[in-house]
């Protein structure tokens, strides 16, 4: 009688802790056909299950006006391959441990870095396989970076934030110097949000293996805005290190043709300039695409990609087509 009493009180005590967090799970799974070629002959087409994701976040009210939050993802593409498992298989995406009151909100991250300016200057388009995909154009997605971020509160639409990095695996997509394989950086930069305006400006200081200052830096500016028919979207970066200085521009344009149906356009430049020779070389490239919903959750996305290598004189062709569920 005694344990039975002291095991409802602990299932007692359970539940009144837990009646204070929540947990949500959420993902998707998506399959493309991909075709790939260029002008030098070079051609490439085959399946593959391009996205894959399973996504777990507990938010805890911890009182006050203050919470605490954890999101964890999952890399998930199926079956994984005999040969490269690491990759095709289960792996380790985003995550993030935050505390957020009236202070504004303080966060642990282990994320892939963005590219940075396509997301508002590309107009937020669905479907694509995207300009900065393996930096041809604009920067490359960085995967593994480790960042302590604290955020102010939002006033007018207005926050501010600043990012200690490290970890960063891959410089040279950054535009930099690859004379190192990690990296450090600090980041300060604000967004704004209020109705159809949303808006991002940061600048970043690199460092080389956390303690070689190179001098390089980089600011990123972009902005999207809805006019009801349609949103646009424009993002410029500069990146200046000892050896290039490296600009980039892109604009987008997506437009909502009914409920189920979107379209989109964006066009992005690319200027690389070395300075021991003055010579600019320039590579530019556009994407266009379709969006159709099946349901809130599954949607068609059919994309077409072309990027001109302004130094080889190389155009890359991609076409993809992809089926994407999310839950």
């Amino acid at each position: 009688m005694k344990k039975s009493l002291i095991a409802l009180a602990a299932l007692a005590a359970f539940g009144t802790a837990s009646a204070q967090s929540s947990v949500t799970i959420s993902g998707k799974f998506g399959g493309s056909y991909n075709a790939n070629t260029s002008n030098t002959g070079a051609k490439s087409s085959g399946v593959v299950i391009s996205d894959g994701d399973l996504n777990f976040a507990v938010v805890e009210d911890l009182g006050g006006g203050l919470k605490a939050d954890v999101s964890i993802a999952l890399r998930t593409r199926g079956r994984e391959a005999n040969t490269d498992g690491a990759v095709d298989g289960v792996g380790g995406r985003n995550a993030h441990v935050r505390l957020t009151g009236d202070f504004g909100s303080v966060m642990f991250g282990a994320v892939a870095s963005p590219s940075g300016i396509l997301a508002l200057g590309g107009a937020g388009a669905v479907g694509f396989k995207g300009l900065d995909d393996g930096g041809e154009l604009l920067d490359a997605e960085t995967n593994g970076i480790d960042l302590l971020q604290y955020t102010t509160p939002t006033m007018m639409g207005v926050s501010g934030y600043v990012q200690f990095v490290d970890s960063i695996g891959d410089p040279a997509s950054y535009g930099r110097e690859a004379l190192a394989t990690t990296a450090a950086a600090t980041v300060f930069g604000a967004n704004y949000a209020n109705g159809p305006i949303q808006a991002n400006i940061d600048t970043t200081s690199f460092k080389i293996n956390a303690s070689t200052t190179t001098g390089e830096s980089r600011v990123r500016a972009s902005a999207s805005y809805d006019l009801g028919v349609a949103r646009v979207g424009f993002g410029y970066q500069t990146n200046n290190n000892t050896l290039t200085d490296v600009k980039q521009v892109v604009a987008g344009l997506n437009v909502p043709v009914n409920a189920q149906l979107s379209a989109a356009f964006n066009y992005a430049t690319r200027d690389t300039k070395t300075l021991s020779t003055a010579a600019t070389v320039t590579n530019k490239g556009w994407e266009a695409g379709a969006n159709y919903s099946l349901s809130k959750r599954t949607a068609v996305a059919v994309s077409y990609r072309l990027i001109n290598e302004g130094a080889s004189a190389i155009d890359q062709k991609h076409t993809r087509v992809r089926l994407m569920h999310s839950f």
